[in-house]
């Protein structure tokens, strides 16, 4: 049987990810995960393989299926097979992010154990390959090892990896396997055995078109009320609500005008690794109508546009886990109703003789003033596009010079440890590098990177080049930022640390040091590149082509982002170098 979670087009553009289906009972099924270009639409999506029990050597062939109708390959040579238990119902879940990657998830209600085999793994190759364990994304039950073993069963026609059978109650698990040779040949799956999924609400916060002015200093322009509040708190609210459900705090009563309220974010408990829905019931024109508003939601705060709403009417968003909204009981879904209220009638009545010459003449001195205005505001939008333009080709000129710069540095490493005959040593190197290259290029058109990408892409890198010098490093980020969320500018911090190892510790072995910090100072994100180095060179500058291009590229971010400066200093330090770079105003 061959179970099909190909996305349509739409589904793809609103970024609602993999299906969650549910199945009435698992059954005596083997399920693989593959990935399916379809000729007629020409999109390409993921899609599940799932064989009988008694004849799991059927997974092969689909790995070359009829041209005519579909492209399926396998997700990666692994062939991971997922084994459930045969009376399992609603097993299917969303993917699910571990880290900064996503993995098949299930759903085991019923507190049975995962079988989980690799057909991919042979005896000839398991050496090749090495697998680990992690619960509830933070504890690492089973750290990286040998597979456990090879087995022949459920009608296999060659043996293949046993991987394990996993079991943990109220919890969930990560089941990942790697080729120690090749680091992007990896898969994983995520078990999940709780059965309490019902989301944790921590604030409603409203957000209004602008800020309005305080009665006691209607002149003065710093006393002025906030454009956004916690719906919860009466004495700012502004009369949107006035009673609370006593367990949960939700609004009972919300209720706003039409054009009153620009959003509404959710602010959500901490949900690591479980996605939500939250969909929006309408009661509108004696019509009832649900929308999807977010089908998989990872974030702890999701900000929910006015324009969804905004007709007068009864609504309600629905929050669940992931899934459809009939899928899951009514116990495991929040409810947040509110009503939006038409606009006041005016109360004087004019009739339309009194308003016509009233309203050809400001009708007329509109159009003359808006010509106007619309003639200044066009050659002035016009240079302001031409500045950001320049600004922005500058700038990707930079970042294409810093790119090559970087492999060149790194394939000369890898040409140093062939030249020293450490083939192992550059086998991984290179492992590593394919990995970091493809990184880079993937962002090499992006202007700007998330924190924990960044910091990612310089733990890969300090590895490489780990395995050359024999130094050791420290990568500490403060745990109150955000890294997923948090932007800063790609290969950022890159550069800075090349120059630390190659003009810095290169020469020190086992005795080099280099720490990376990421902190938050109020709304500043500052970060740090430390080493016990050499230090500056005799004319007093720090070393590095890659660190005149990064000084270029902070005066011209500093001149795309007026509000946000970013400010660099080299420091010299008894021993080593301090690079200190600060992003102001960064964090909100």
């Amino acid at each position: 049987m061959k179970s099909k979670t190909l996305l349509i087009f739409i589904w793809l553009i609103a970024g609602y990810g993999s299906s969650g289906i549910a199945l009435a009972q698992w059954g005596r099924q083997i399920q693989f995960q593959f990935t399916e270009f379809d000729r007629d639409t020409k999109i390409d999506g993921p899609t599940t393989i799932n064989v009988h029990d008694s004849t799991v050597y059927d997974v092969f062939r689909y790995r070359h299926p009829d041209p005519r109708f579909s492209l399926d390959k396998p997700v990666s040579s692994i062939l991971l097979g997922v084994k459930l238990s045969p009376s399992l119902k609603h097993s299917y879940m969303p993917d699910m992010r571990s880290m900064s990657r996503e993995f098949r998830s299930f759903s085991i209600t019923d507190s049975s154990e995962a079988i989980v085999i690799a057909m991919g793994i042979t005896p000839q190759n398991v050496s090749d390959y090495r697998y680990h364990v992690i619960e509830d994304d933070s504890i690492e039950l089973v750290k990286w090892s040998a597979i456990p073993g090879i087995e022949q069963k459920y009608g296999a026609k060659e043996p293949y990896a046993f991987i394990g059978r996993f079991k943990a109650v109220n919890r969930q698990i990560l089941v990942e396997v790697v080729n120690i040779k090749n680091y992007v040949i990896r898969e994983g799956v995520i078990f999940d055995w709780h059965t309490n999924y019902k989301p944790v609400l921590k604030q409603i916060a409203i957000y209004t078109p602008e800020p309005s002015r305080s009665h006691t200093y209607p002149d003065d322009p710093k006393d002025m009320h906030p454009n956004f509040f916690n719906i919860t708190a009466t004495d700012v609210n502004r009369g949107m609500a006035t009673r609370f459900d006593k367990k949960t705090n939700i609004p009972l009563d919300m209720k706003f005008g039409v054009d009153s309220i620009r959003g509404i974010s959710l602010y959500f408990k901490n949900h690591v690794a479980i996605g939500y829905s939250i969909f929006l019931v309408k009661h509108v024109n004696n019509k009832t109508d649900t929308t999807v508003v977010a089908w998989n939601v990872y974030e702890n705060m999701y900000p929910i546009e006015a324009k969804g709403f905004n007709q007068p009417g009864k609504y309600e968003f629905i929050i669940q886990r992931a899934g459809d909204l009939r899928q899951w009981p009514e116990d495991q879904k929040i409810r947040i109703p509110f009503e939006v209220k038409p606009p006041p009638l005016s109360q004087k009545k004019v009739s339309i003789k009194q308003l016509i010459p009233y309203t050809v003449a400001t009708l007329c001195g509109v159009a003359f003033l808006f010509f106007i205005y619309r003639r200044q505001s066009r050659a002035k939008l016009q240079r302001t596009e031409r500045d950001k333009e320049m600004i922005g080709l500058k700038l990707r000129s930079i970042r294409a010079q810093l790119n090559p710069h970087f492999m060149f540095n790194a394939l000369t490493s890898i040409q140093n440890l062939i030249n020293k005959n450490n083939i192992s040593g550059a086998n991984y190197y290179l492992s590593k590098f394919a990995g970091l290259t493809r990184q880079v290029l993937d962002s090499s058109n992006e202007e700007m990177l998330s924190l924990e990408d960044e910091l990612q892409v310089l733990d890969d890198y300090l590895q490489m080049e780990q395995l050359r010098f024999n130094f050791k490093y420290n990568i500490i980020a403060d745990e109150q930022l955000d890294r997923a969320n948090i932007e800063i500018p790609a290969m950022l911090l890159q550069p800075f640390v090349e120059n630390a190892i190659k003009h810095g510790i290169a020469t020190l072995g086992n005795d080099g040091e280099i720490e990376v910090n990421a902190s938050r100072q109020q709304s500043d994100l500052v970060l740090s590149v430390i080493d016990n180095g050499i230090g500056f060179t005799p004319n007093g500058k720090a070393q590095g082509y890659g660190i005149k291009l990064s000084e270029d590229r902070v005066a011209l971010l500093n001149q795309n982002y007026p509000g946000q400066t970013i400010t660099l200093q080299i420091e010299a330090q008894q021993p080593g170098t301090r690079v200190i770079i600060r992003l102001s105003n960064w964090i909100s």
